[in-house]
């Protein structure tokens, strides 16, 4: 089997990982950035180049999120490792995320897809905005725009208890 241009890019994300991590932890901002902008830019185009390819797969579909989460979760314990942010920054982050994937497959499995909402585009906007600026040792701002995101994700949260509570996914 081939692996697709848009999940070799995502699977280049996963790669950089252990070299972003490595620079995160040894002060190499120069580095971090551009690994972190790679990452951030990669996420963004994978979905736009398996679209214009006409190969969106459930594989790919699975596969972007999941490193999606194991790059933030990975940077931001790094920056814990660092004493650059605090534990329940990541135990905040995590918890939602496990909670939403959580609700997500409950709800997959009665048939119902919920794409990424609106607010939680924002999340993810404001959480990578905060890890690129820790990357390249801007923490005050991070840290900011970490707990921004915060907010945004448990407010975004809030639509997929709705739906999840509309639809009695729990029965």
């Amino acid at each position: 089997m081939i692996i697709s241009l848009a999940n070799l890019t995502t699977l280049s994300r996963l790669a950089i990982i252990p070299f972003l991590i490595y620079a995160i932890l040894n002060e190499k901002y120069i580095i971090s950035g551009i690994l972190t902008g790679y990452a951030i830019f990669s996420d963004y185009i994978d979905g736009i180049i398996a679209r214009a390819n006409k190969d969106v797969t459930k594989h790919g579909e699975l596969l972007d999120p999941a490193v999606d989460k194991i790059f933030t979760i990975s940077v931001l314990v790094a920056f814990v490792e660092k004493q650059v942010i605090s534990t329940y920054v990541v135990f905040l982050i995590v918890l939602r995320e496990m909670i939403i994937t959580w609700v997500r497959s409950v709800l997959v499995n009665k048939g119902i897809v919920l794409p990424a909402s609106y607010l939680g585009k924002i999340k993810t906007t404001f959480q990578m905005i905060g890890i690129f600026l820790l990357t390249i040792n801007f923490n005050f701002y991070g840290v900011i725009f970490l707990w921004i995101s915060i907010f945004f994700a448990y407010v975004s949260a809030i639509d997929y208890f709705r739906i999840f509570y509309r639809e009695k996914a729990w029965i």
